[in-house]
């Protein structure tokens, strides 16, 4: 067992590497800040869709090669590190590309490979991060870990929304400047975040394990899937909640492109998403701490619900009341709702064993890998049908994920449903 001492310092480095890898991304979010830099360098809504694709599946990807290979990894902390320290300044690359003034489709492909690999980077050091959280952060301080990364890298994401509507809106900076102060910032800040990460130490008491054959690994993995029921009720949620999230990248251009709001009120509402992510820590954190991390779940597939319903009024109500009435909830509901993963990963830690966990983790990547491409299929549906289309799925999807997560159950603390000796 650790020492306080050194639990102490875990949490606080983890919290300092969240808080400022939340902050920075603040400036980079696939929902907000990418999805107007795409749209004003190209105008599609498709390669908005590619952006949110490529984030999640450049990290899947990664998870999928690096989690068989987790426990062969003698120093995890330096692997980690190691990662974060050639992949987080990326976005430093892009002040460059911007400052040689290139055609518009070249800038955007280069950036879409760098964004593809700075979330592959993530994907790669996801499962050993969090197999070392899982080790070196008491079960009943978990939760309040994550929700203080979401509350202050909430108040960095205040702090650096209004940066963005600051240089959004200043009519004297050309496009190409404003998105430099912005990736040169992102840049920084992750830079920062993986010196933090130098502080973390590891307990001496990992489980060891013997050469990986990865077909042999792949062949069990389908098995873990069978003997843990409250994972596989978690894991239907997650895979049909998916759905319905996948309007939230466009949430933004919606607005802009169906109510001709404002540049003011873009920003504005950008703002107001990165605001709901600082409340939504907070909830979050204290939900998962009192109640436990179904109710997480279950909340955020309820809030689900009423986004794409909002958007619905919004539409049938346009010329009667002020579009931004709704758009505002919409957004922040949107911003809170960012933070629910948590309930996810910390439901996944409760009811699985520790000698399994980065199993676990790189099954839910597999499974859950084809719904990478919703938000590109949700951007192409936007150009070719428009919104309602979207919006009506998306709700009917969050209903039926509202109702599986009523049924999960809260796990016994200590007491992981699935043991070491029940696979081969």
């Amino acid at each position: 067992m650790a020492s306080k001492d050194t639990t102490k310092r875990n949490f606080i480095a983890l919290m300092m590497e969240g808080t400022l890898f939340l902050t920075a991304t603040s400036f980079l979010d696939a929902d907000t800040v990418i999805s107007v830099f795409i749209h004003t360098f190209s105008g599609s809504l498709q390669l908005t869709g590619l952006a949110s694709t490529l984030r999640t599946a450049a990290s899947l990807i990664a998870q999928l090669l690096v989690g068989p290979y987790v426990h062969r990894i003698k120093n995890l902390p330096a692997f980690i590190v190691t990662i974060m320290f050639i992949f987080r300044p990326l976005f430093l690359l892009m002040v460059l590309i911007l400052a040689f003034e290139l055609d518009s489709s070249v800038i955007i492909w280069i950036f879409l490979l760098i964004y593809a690999l700075f979330w592959a980077s993530d994907g790669t050091v996801v499962v050993p991060w969090l197999d070392v959280l899982g080790r070196v952060i008491p079960s009943k301080r978990r939760g309040r870990l994550f929700g203080n990364q979401q509350v202050f890298g909430g108040i960095g994401g205040l702090i650096a929304g209004y940066i963005v509507k600051t240089t959004l809106d200043n009519a004297w900076l050309s496009e190409p400047a404003k998105f430099s102060i912005l990736f040169s910032l992102a840049g920084i800040l992750l830079l920062f975040s993986a010196i933090a990460m130098l502080f973390v130490r590891d307990s001496d008491k990992r489980i060891s394990s013997p050469r990986v054959n990865i077909m042999e690994y792949y062949r069990k993995l389908p098995g873990y899937l069978k003997l843990n029921r409250d994972y596989r009720r978690m894991l239907s949620v997650q895979l049909i909640g998916s759905f319905g999230g996948a309007v939230i990248p466009f949430i933004v251009l919606f607005g802009k492109s169906t109510f001709e709001l404002s540049p003011a009120q873009v920003s504005t509402i950008i703002y107001l998403q990165i605001m709901g992510s600082l409340i939504g820590g907070f909830f979050w954190g204290t939900l998962s701490q009192r109640f436990g991390n179904r109710y997480v779940i279950w909340v955020s597939k309820f809030i689900s619900c009423i986004i794409p319903l909002l958007g619905l009024i919004s539409i049938g109500l346009y010329g009667i009341i002020p579009p931004m009435l709704l758009l505002v909830p919409m957004c922040v509901l949107a911003g809170i709702n960012k933070g629910a993963w948590m309930g996810y990963t910390n439901y996944t830690i409760d009811v699985v064993d520790e000698e399994n966990r980065p199993a676990y983790f790189v099954l839910t990547s597999l499974i859950t890998f084809p719904t990478t491409f919703l938000s590109y299929l949700a951007g192409v549906m936007a150009d070719t049908l428009g919104f309602i289309p979207l919006f009506i799925i998306s709700l009917g999807t969050s209903v039926i994920a509202t109702g599986l997560a009523l049924t999960l159950e809260s796990p016994p603390d200590d007491s992981p449903s699935l043991q070491p000796s029940a696979l081969p």
